[in-house]
C-alpha cells in the first residue's frame, strides 16, 4: 500500500500525517500490514516529531481500533491512578473522558504525576462531534524552552507535591477510590501505594487520602532532551472556574478537595505562576479538527494532550502503554 506523509497547513512538525494514497482501498488490515512494515520510522519519527496521525483507514468499529492500537502498544495498560472519568469499553481501551462537553480540559501528559507514566498514548477518533472538541496537543521540549525563566526556576527546584482525596462511596464527588485503582481490595490499593512512592491515609469515613511529590521537568528517558512534565495547572483549585471553585472551598475546605496542587515544599503555588504556566502551554498548542477513523499516536513524555469544548456526539477512544 502506497502511502503519502504532510504536515498541518498551520507551521508545525506535529503531528506527521500518514494516510494512503488510495482512501477507498485503506482497511484495517492494510493499516496493520503498514505498521508493521514501517515500524523503525514510525517510532522514529514519533520519537522526533512527537506524533503520527494516521489518516483515511476505514477504521469504524472499536474492536478495529484495539487491533490498530496493539499493533502500535504490543501491551495496553488499564488507566489504574488515572484522574479523567472514563469508561473501559474493551480490554484496555477506554473513553478517551467523560467530563462535561462544556468544558476544555487543559493540556498535560497522561498519568505525569505516576512513578511509571506511559510511553505511548494513542486516540481513535470514532465519532467526531459536530462543533469543537478537539484534541489539542503541545510538544514539550517547546514548553520547557518557552516556560518563563522565573517560573521554570521554581518548579524545577521545587518539583510538585500532589494531594487527592477519594471517597469510598458509590456516588461522590469525582471518582471513588475503587474507581481510580479498578479494586475493592484496600490490600491490594496499600500495596500499590507504597510500591509507587505514594503517602496515602485512610478517614473514619472510608475515604483515601494520598500525597506524593514528583518532579515537574524531566529528561525524555531516549533522546534525554529536557521537558515540561507535570499537571500542577490541571489538579490545581484554580483549573475549576471560579463559581464552582468558590462552592468546593466552602464544602471540602482545602485539605479535603478532590485534587490539589502545591509545590513540592508544600508551599502554595502563586495564581501568578499558574495563569504563566497556563499562557505557555495554550501559546504552543496544536489544534486541528478530528475526522472519522483518524488514529493519533504521541510520545507522552514530548507531547501534552487536552480537549476543546465540543457540542453533538462525541466518542474519542484512548488506549496507552
Amino acid at each position: 500500500m502506497e502511502v503519502k506523509t504532510s504536515n498541518l497547513e498551520q507551521v508545525s512538525s506535529l503531528p506527521i500525517i500518514v494516510e494512503p494514497v488510495e482512501t477507498e482501498q485503506a482497511t484495517l488490515n492494510d493499516l496493520i500490514t503498514y505498521i508493521d512494515q514501517n515500524r523503525d520510522w514510525l517510532n522514529q519519527t514519533i520519537l522526533e516529531a512527537g506524533g503520527v496521525l494516521l489518516r483515511g483507514f476505514k477504521i469504524r468499529e472499536i474492536e478495529e481500533f484495539q487491533q490498530a492500537a496493539q499493533s502500535l502498544i504490543p501491551e495496553l495498560k488499564p488507566y489504574v491512578e488515572g484522574q479523567s472519568p472514563r469508561t473501559k469499553v474493551t480490554g484496555n481501551v477506554y473513553t478517551s473522558t467523560e467530563f462535561p462537553a462544556q468544558f476544555r480540559i487543559t493540556l498535560h501528559n497522561e498519568m505525569s504525576y505516576t512513578k511509571s507514566p506511559p510511553p505511548r498514548i494513542v486516540f481513535h477518533c470514532h465519532i467526531p462531534s459536530e462543533t469543537g472538541g478537539e484534541t489539542p496537543i503541545v510538544d514539550c521540549r517547546k514548553l520547557y524552552q518557552s516556560m518563563p525563566a522565573d517560573i521554570l526556576a521554581k518548579f524545577e527546584e521545587k518539583g510538585v507535591r500532589y494531594v487527592k482525596n477519594m471517597h469510598g462511596q458509590e456516588r461522590g464527588i469525582g471518582k471513588s477510590w475503587m474507581d481510580y485503582f479498578e479494586t475493592s481490595d484496600r490490600s491490594e490499593v496499600e500495596t500499590y501505594l507504597k510500591e509507587n512512592d505514594i503517602e496515602y491515609e485512610w478517614t473514619n469515613e472510608g475515604n483515601l487520602r494520598t500525597w506524593s511529590i514528583r518532579a515537574s521537568t524531566i529528561s525524555h528517558p531516549v533522546t534525554g532532551e529536557k521537558i515540561w512534565f507535570n499537571q500542577a495547572d490541571l489538579w490545581h483549585i484554580t483549573n475549576v472556574n471560579e463559581r464552582n471553585r468558590a462552592q468546593m472551598l466552602d464544602r471540602f475546605g482545602e485539605e479535603n478537595l478532590p485534587t490539589h496542587s502545591y509545590y513540592g515544599d508544600g508551599t502554595p503555588i502563586t495564581d501568578e505562576d499558574l495563569e504563566g504556566v497556563r499562557k505557555t502551554l495554550w501559546d504552543n498548542a496544536v489544534i486541528f479538527p478530528w475526522q472519522q477513523g483518524d488514529i493519533l499516536v504521541l510520545d507522552n513524555f514530548s507531547v501534552a494532550h487536552g480537549r476543546m469544548p465540543y457540542e453533538g456526539a462525541r466518542k474519542i477512544l484512548v488506549a496507552m502503554g
